[in-house]
């Protein structure tokens, strides 16, 4: 079997300045020091393989890494700027030493996929992978064979998220039952913003807090920082504009 060491030196551009070693994050670019972090030279291989071997970055995944006490957080990537709702994490990812005992931090992932709303997390020492994914509220865990495992899990969450794409891009060109199912979805509070038309109207609305009963869809707006209620009929509505964070 293939050494940390020997791995990290066929696959990163590892160079020596004043007796350390040092390499460039493939995500920040910024310079990184190896001496003395262990867990660094982890999660660089991690993100090697991601950025390099995946077959999903930059088209489908996008790559956070220290964001939110997190190691590594991957996101879909973008599609449409319009349509940017908040979304968790497609998955994340805890790096250890590899001589670190995973088990010792099943409580420690399974936190921070609670804490985000992420179904999917990782926990990896360069000798073992150990995955844990989320099904109606309980987490179960399984060890995986390489990193080739990994692409298919983040899938899985990933073909989830474009089922929402194509909501919003008939909600775009008029679809009421779309739209209902997206503001459901994200508009039930202020965390996105979600701008529609209605018919009739010259400007925009920019709702939050949105309800639909008794054939009206009911939503908050604020004007000069009050917030007042307002509702529409289904006949009313002309098209969503966009929903971002």
């Amino acid at each position: 079997m293939t050494s940390l060491s020997e791995e990290i030196s066929k696959k990163l551009n590892i160079y020596k300045r004043n007796y350390a070693e040092y390499t460039k994050c493939l995500i920040k670019g910024r310079e990184i020091v190896l001496d003395g972090r262990p867990e660094e030279k982890v999660r660089q291989l991690f993100i090697y393989f991601l950025v390099n071997q995946s077959g999903l970055f930059p088209s489908k995944i996008d790559i956070k890494i220290e964001s939110d006490y997190h190691d590594i957080e991957l996101y879909k990537t973008v599609k449409n700027e319009y349509f940017k709702p908040y979304c968790p994490p497609l998955m994340i990812v805890e790096v250890k030493r590899e001589e670190e005992n995973l088990r010792n931090h099943e409580k420690q992932i399974e936190r921070y996929l609670k804490k985000s709303c992420s179904e999917i997390g990782i926990l990896y020492n360069y000798h073992q992978i150990i995955a844990y994914t989320k099904k109606d509220a309980v987490f179960t865990s399984n060890h995986l064979n390489s990193l080739e495992d990994i692409p298919p899990l983040i899938l899985q969450s990933y073909n989830k998220l474009d089922k929402n794409i194509l909501k919003f891009e008939k909600a775009a060109n008029g679809s009421f039952d779309s739209f209902i199912y997206l503001v459901n979805k994200y508009g039930k509070y202020k965390l996105n913003r979600i701008v529609f038309r209605l018919k009739g109207e010259q400007l925009p609305i920019v709702g939050s807090f949105f309800k639909f009963q008794d054939n009206k869809l009911y939503y908050d707006i604020y004007v000069q920082d009050a917030k007042k209620q307002q509702s529409c009929d289904l006949q009313d509505f002309e098209k969503l504009v966009s929903i971002t964070y």
